[in-house]
């Protein structure tokens, strides 16, 4: 899965980059075919925000998680969207 990362007010973290990229692999067992991923950081008042936009299998999925530390953001994030296409392949199953 490509993913495209947008970092502001944060320096450039490849480590970081690694480790969202490993995190998200999870939600390649959901879905067929991504169409899109982009991941941004920002800095805001010493704490971290992550924003994930997701599209994929027709649909569009999103989530954004604030912390601290940027691994646990990642960590947030990964929960958070794993749920969404999760809840989504579940219900595609049933029809």
């Amino acid at each position: 899965m490509k993913i495209v990362y947008t970092w502001k007010n944060l320096d450039h973290s490849g480590a970081a980059e690694d480790y969202a990229n490993k995190k998200l692999e999870r939600v390649s067992k959901y879905v067929q075919k991504v169409v899109a991923c982009e991941i941004s950081f920002d800095q805001i008042h010493g704490s971290v925000v992550a924003n994930l936009n997701l599209a994929a299998d027709g649909n569009k999925f999103n989530a954004q998680n604030e912390d601290k530390d940027i691994y646990a953001c990642i960590d947030g994030l990964e929960n958070k969207i794993v749920k969404q296409v999760s809840k989504h392949h579940d219900k595609k199953a049933t029809h």
